[in-house]
């Protein structure tokens, strides 16, 4: 059941409670060192999408909020009963109460930490996961050799293909979500199937909290940053920061002959969808493609608390190395 326990939440509030350390954003050539891996690749991730779509029939639609909907929907199957109404409205009185009992006592002290520091030493986390994933370490490492030239840093998607491709890779999860529901495929009437259920979750309110969404999303936000620095640099203690604080002073002193441009590229680079995801999904639209002509999904008014309550357990989740649902084994249910 979706509860959030005391004991992973008294864990956390263990854990968790340390000073963080006055962190500036990670030096320049920390952010182009681990640049450097998408902006060699061969081909790069923009020019292979860019002949990709190029290859593609590419349909004449628009899913409009749709897509997104499809993909967060599918995140959330797993945990929330989104094929049982009356019950999904069970699990978010549950949530609600046991967050409101065991988790924000225990844990809301994390919406005062001050955003910058936490947000800079959460994006130096990230480039050293992203550094390591490759096979090298920050803490160890010198200036990575740079490439003699990059070629041209221009993005090689224009603005409508960017948005067909994202379109098109949120497809998949749509197709998946129809199924999940136990509704047929899309293009063999899902589409109808899904509008109803769309339009019967549209009725539905979230749980009364006390606590603001603002503040939720916050503590959601500052768990799941502090699960990422723990991930990269192990228990966050006074070591590990200061050992973390002394590598970024290395790496600022460091000086990587790359153009500014790299970084603002990569950035796109990383946020571009799964090449076989825009393949997957242009199979899709092929075939139901006309099932999602003018469709408009509503708004759904649990979807804001259903985000941050899932973002919450995964932070959780991250930061403890446990789940942090269905652990009444440990302790009390509420």
């Amino acid at each position: 059941m979706p509860c959030f326990c005391q004991h992973p939440a008294a864990a956390a509030r263990m854990r968790l409670a340390v000073g963080l350390p006055s962190i500036a954003p990670p030096p320049m050539a920390l952010q182009l060192a681990a640049a450097l891996p998408g902006l060699t690749a061969e081909p790069r991730a923009d020019i292979r999408l860019a002949a990709g779509l190029g290859a593609m029939r590419l349909p004449g639609l628009s899913l409009g909020g749709l897509g997104g909907l499809g993909m967060t929907l599918s995140l959330m199957m797993g945990t929330f009963a989104l094929d049982d109404l009356p019950k999904l409205e069970v699990q978010m009185q549950q949530m609600a109460g046991s967050f409101a009992a065991n988790v924000w006592p225990r844990l809301g002290w994390l919406t005062t930490l001050p955003l910058a520091p936490l947000m800079n030493l959460a994006l130096a986390a990230r480039l050293t996961m992203s550094l390591q994933g490759v096979g090298l370490d920050p803490f160890t490492m010198g200036p990575p050799a740079t490439p003699g030239g990059l070629g041209s840093l221009a993005f090689a998607l224009t603005p409508p293909q960017l948005a067909m491709a994202r379109m098109l890779a949120s497809l998949p999860s749509l197709a998946a979500l129809a199924p999940a529901l136990g509704l047929p495929p899309l293009g063999e009437g899902g589409m109808a199937g899904l509008s109803d259920r769309l339009g019967a979750m549209a009725a539905l309110s979230p749980p009364a909290l006390a606590i603001p969404m603002p503040a939720l999303l916050r503590l959601g936000l500052a768990v799941e940053a502090l699960g990422t620095i723990q991930a990269a640099f192990g228990d966050l203690s006074p070591a590990t920061f200061g050992r973390v604080s002394a590598m970024l002073r290395i790496w600022g002193g460091l000086r990587l002959p790359l153009p500014l441009g790299a970084l603002a590229l990569s950035a796109k680079l990383d946020a571009l969808p799964a090449f076989e995801d825009v393949r997957l999904g242009g199979e899709l639209a092929a075939g139901a493609g006309a099932s999602l002509v003018g469709f408009a999904p509503p708004r759904l008014a649990i979807l804001p608390f259903l985000t941050a309550m899932l973002a919450l357990q995964g932070g959780l989740a991250m930061a403890l190395d446990m789940p942090a649902f269905d652990q009444c084994a440990l302790c009390p249910c509420v």
